[in-house]
């Protein structure tokens, strides 16, 4: 046996020291090493220049393979997945699980981290999911034996299990009363065993979820000083190594027994906790004094001593055994596959790799010899859904080269409909790629924190959940509240604008027959307020202008019959629109009129005096409009004429907003009106908003405050963009002259909620202004509805999650189904094909044949002569549907389970197929606005 510490297998912190190790894990091909520490990063390690000295001093054989910097805390655990190893599992004290995928589509970039010494990447690791839940640090993730299930457990107490392949939430166990440091799975797949800080270790029945067992004998006198509890099963399924487990005042490594559950062997020999407990993956043969042949078992225990045991299972004591291999304790430990090699870590921050020889453990006893003992337990092993026909291989053929990055992300690189956009393309069928390393910061009040007292009198704050940042909105509305006296704002292109209550009174006076005045009783008279006072005087800002008159702009007598009213613009002295290049001075007091200036560059282009204070202005290259307090509204153009009469609204103006040609009013009436300038013509005419303001909810002929309007915008196409405080986003379908909600909050739980999957990643809702032009319309509407909803929409999906493990699954097919149709609203076929792919890759991992069939069907069209009768339309957002069908074939075959269906339209594809000479499918037009 040799001991080998290589040196150059560590993280460096900041001062450039040996950062702790806290986990590492072999790759199941036994080529890569991965490790995490407490330098927040997960690193990637060439396997052959640690085990073999020669092709370490080969200066060509690269030794750092990656480096990823996202989590934003120590990386406490490791895991690769079993088999091919696809995935790696990694968990940090920042709460979150994150899976990552090796991106074998493009080259590696070079890059790596900002200070690091380990040299360019040589692979490219992306992170493919990024799981939220854990309330607290996850301590340990482990992957069930076919990757059905990935375990993670954390120091809230809580383990949660997801699903394998759609890494969906399964259930969350919550049974524990202490930190759940360690997990382990039964080889044969029926139970899952946790070790606590309760001084218990559980075993978990995979079928039900419930607990077989409690088992709390050897852990009496266990202490909770111990970084980990990282228990191990047998590969033969027979027994439980646990850690930090005590025989009388002994530290020891607790055996459990399968037949019983009783812990009645200790593997002694260490004068500190035990850390943790690592079984070989193979069996040996062993030869007893009789001659007779055997099969036992290998086990590494790791302790706080800074010494390692290494024992056989069928012998009292260890066959190795080394003091201070480390300077500090072990954290933990990891085989090859091979079964040949034992790397461990350690807090001091380096790794200690032991190679044995073959006499050292024996003969490995085959796979089928340890398939038939754990067949006793009722281990069966699962076959392969094998490929039934040369197209089956030839579709997964296609994908694997493609790696979700083909011809169609070419077209999505480089859109034209993406105005100016530079930006690294994620992989479409891994919408749930994580947002930049450090995220937007969400203050949590402490008062709405859960705090105990402990034993010994020190105060402990409960984390609170913040979700997996994907950004939702609890669509359980709050009861309606009294109407209240406060100023309210709608955001938009011009800012934040100050505003007046909605008037819930009737005004004064007035006959039948008789136009009812606007002015009322106590409206503002010769400088004077509503009370009789003087005008209020506002500071301007704190850049110094010194102050300006303001007041509440009169309100319309129509505000008192109409079921929505909307917060009037304060009247000002002074108004500015830099971006309009317009200025306004109100007389606040009603006696001199309003002069408005436009100016270009500094110098003045037209100048107009209106009859009554202004509003709201707005303007771009093609017009310039201004809304006054009497309800008019004034277009000029670019050099200052009128370009029609004035405009004379129901009510004054509450947003005002500009597009090309294309002016969006909405008035305090909450009517929405869209007319093209330049032609003349309206596009919505008002338009009321009172359905997409939730007025089921509130009582009849009661004023209330309901769900406000956060922000508006006039899209290219003339049709507004409206969001409100329920975390909903709305816009106006066309053809239906109806309101649709586009972003609804019900989909919080949903996988992909928050997804943006055209640019990669989670919607940065600091990357960009609302509404605003860097990217698509569909992630720009989801950013600005789910802006600062974080700490909502976390809870309401906690909670949600909590009725039934199958919510999140169909809760994220709906979602899917959603943004389809909403792409296809908005006119946004960059974000459609994206958004169609992540739902054709979501149903091959559900294996929805039902819906597979209707999506070929819809996409295929008829394949018999005269077919186009039918009404079938050959094009769907431009795109040609058999095109769209050719590219997602391949993607529908990563499930065999699938493979008889998609041959009948592999085959009809063949039949209807279009000469090579036609482009594939890239739009004929594209229209992203």
């Amino acid at each position: 046996m040799h001991i080998i510490k290589p040196e150059w297998v560590c993280h460096l912190d900041e001062k450039s020291k040996k950062a702790p190790i806290y986990s590492l894990h072999v790759h199941p091909d036994g080529s890569r090493l991965a490790t995490g520490a407490q330098d927040a990063k997960v690193k990637i390690w060439n396997m052959a220049p640690i085990i073999d000295v020669d092709k370490d001093h080969d200066t060509d054989t690269r030794r750092h393979l990656c480096t990823m910097s996202v989590h934003n805390g120590a990386v406490l655990c490791v895991k690769w997945s079993n088999g091919e190893g696809k995935y790696l599992a990694t968990g940090s004290d920042d709460q979150i699980v994150m899976i990552w995928s090796l991106d074998r589509s493009t080259e590696p970039w070079g890059g790596g981290s900002f200070g690091s010494s380990d040299g360019p990447n040589v692979e490219n690791w992306r992170g493919h999911r990024r799981l939220a839940g854990h309330e607290s640090d996850v301590t340990d993730v482990a992957w069930s034996p076919e990757n059905t299930y990935l375990a993670s457990a954390g120091l809230d107490s809580k383990i949660i299990i997801w699903d394998g392949r759609t890494f969906d939430r399964v259930i969350m166990l919550d049974q524990h009363q202490g930190f759940v440091k360690g997990l382990t799975w039964d080889p044969v797949g029926k139970y899952l065993a946790s070790q606590s800080d309760d001084k218990s270790v559980r075993i978990w029945r995979i079928t039900d979820w419930e607990v077989e067992v409690v088992v709390t004998e050897p852990f009496t006198q266990s202490s909770g000083t111990t970084f980990f509890e990282r228990l191990s099963w047998s590969p033969d399924g027979g027994h439980i190594a646990t850690a930090n487990a005590f025989n009388g005042s002994i530290p020891v490594s607790s055996v459990i027994a399968r037949d019983n559950w009783k812990a009645e062997i200790s593997l002694v020999g260490h004068s500190a906790a035990v850390e943790v407990v690592a079984f070989n993956p193979l069996l040996f043969k062993y030869t007893d004094s009789k001659g007779d042949i055997g099969i036992t078992s290998i086990c590494a225990v790791g302790s706080q001593d800074r010494g390692l045991t290494v024992w056989r299972t069928h012998e009292a004591r260890p066959f190795v055994g080394i003091k201070e291999l480390f300077e500090h304790s072990f954290l933990d430990l990891s085989w090859t596959p091979d079964g040949q090699s034992l790397l461990s870590c350690s807090y001091d921050g380096t790794v200690a790799v032991l190679l044995f020889q073959s006499e050292n453990l024996g003969e490995a006893v085959p796979a089928e010899e340890k398939h038939r003992m754990l067949a006793k337990y009722g281990y069966e092993r699962r076959g392969e859904i094998m490929a039934e026909t040369p197209i089956q291989l030839a579709m997964e053929e296609q994908l694997k080269e493609s790696s979700a990055t083909s011809k169609m992300d070419k077209v999505m690189n480089h859109d034209s409909s993406m105005e100016g956009v530079t930006t690294t393309f994620a992989k479409p069928s891994d919408p749930s790629v994580f947002a930049p390393s450090r995220p937007q910061v969400h203050h949590i009040v402490a008062s709405e924190q859960s705090v105990t007292m402990t034993s010994d009198g020190k105060k402990r704050i409960k984390p609170l959940f913040l979700g997996n940042g994907m950004g939702s909105a609890p669509v359980f509305q709050p009861a309606p509240q009294p109407a209240q006296s406060s100023n309210v704002g709608i955001a938009g292109s011009s800012g934040y604008i100050e505003r007046g209550d909605p008037s819930i009174s009737s005004p004064d006076g007035g006959f039948p027959t008789v136009i009812v005045g606007t002015k009322r009783k106590d409206a503002p008279v010769n400088g004077t307020s509503a009370s009789g006072g003087p005008a209020k005087k506002v500071d301007v800002s704190a850049k110094g202008k010194g102050t300006q008159e303001s007041r509440n702009a009169v309100a319309t007598p129509l505000l008192s019959v109409s079921k929505t009213r909307i917060g009037i613009p304060r009247v000002k002295s002074h108004i500015t629109r830099n971006r309009a290049g317009l200025e306004c001075h109100n007389s606040v007091t009603g006696d001199q009129p309003s002069k408005v200036i436009c100016s270009q560059k500094g110098a003045v282009v037209w100048v107009d005096y209106l009859p009554s204070p202004v509003l709201l202005m707005t303007g771009n290259a093609n017009f310039s409009a201004v809304a006054c307090e009497d309800g008019g509204l004034y277009i000029y153009s670019p050099a200052g004429r009128r370009m029609m009469p004035c405009i004379m609204l129901e009510s004054a103006a509450a947003v005002l907003e500009c597009e090309k040609e294309f002016l969006m009013c909405i008035t305090a009436c909450g009517l929405v009106s869209s007319w093209n300038v330049n032609q003349q013509v309206a596009l919505m005419s008002s338009v009321s908003i009172a359905p997409i303001l939730q007025p089921a909810l509130y009582a009849a002929d009661t004023p209330a405050n309901s769900a406000s309007v956060t922000h508006a915008a006039v899209r290219m196409n003339g049709l507004p963009l409206l969001t409100t405080s329920a975390g909903q986003g709305f816009s106006w379908h066309e053809g239906m002259k109806v309101w649709v909600k586009i972003v609804d909050a019900w989909f919080a739980t949903s996988s992909f909620f928050g997804a943006d999957p055209v640019f990669g990643g989670k919607l940065n809702q600091q990357a960009v202004s609302p509404l605003g032009p860097r990217k698509g319309v569909l992630a720009q509407l989801q950013a600005s509805s789910t802006l600062g909803r974080l700490d909502k929409d976390a809870a309401f999906a906690q909670e949600l999650l909590n009725v039934e493990a199958t919510v999140q699954s169909a809760v994220t097919l709906s979602h899917l189904e959603n943004q389809i149709a909403a792409a296809q609203v908005l006119q946004s076929p960059t974000e459609y094909k994206q958004w169609l792919r992540c739902y054709v890759q979501k149903l091959a991992d559900e294996g929805s044949v039902a819906k597979v069939e209707e999506l070929c069907k819809y996409l295929l069209g008829p394949v018999y002569e005269g077919g186009e009768l039918s009404g079938w339309q050959p094009t769907v957002m431009n795109f040609k549907k058999r095109e769209l069908l050719k590219d997602l074939l391949p993607v529908l075959s990563s499930n065999r389970a699938l493979q008889r269906t998609l041959k009948e339209y592999v085959v009809g594809l063949e039949s209807v197929s279009t000469p090579k000479s036609e482009s594939s499918a890239s739009p004929i037009v594209t229209s992203e606005v």
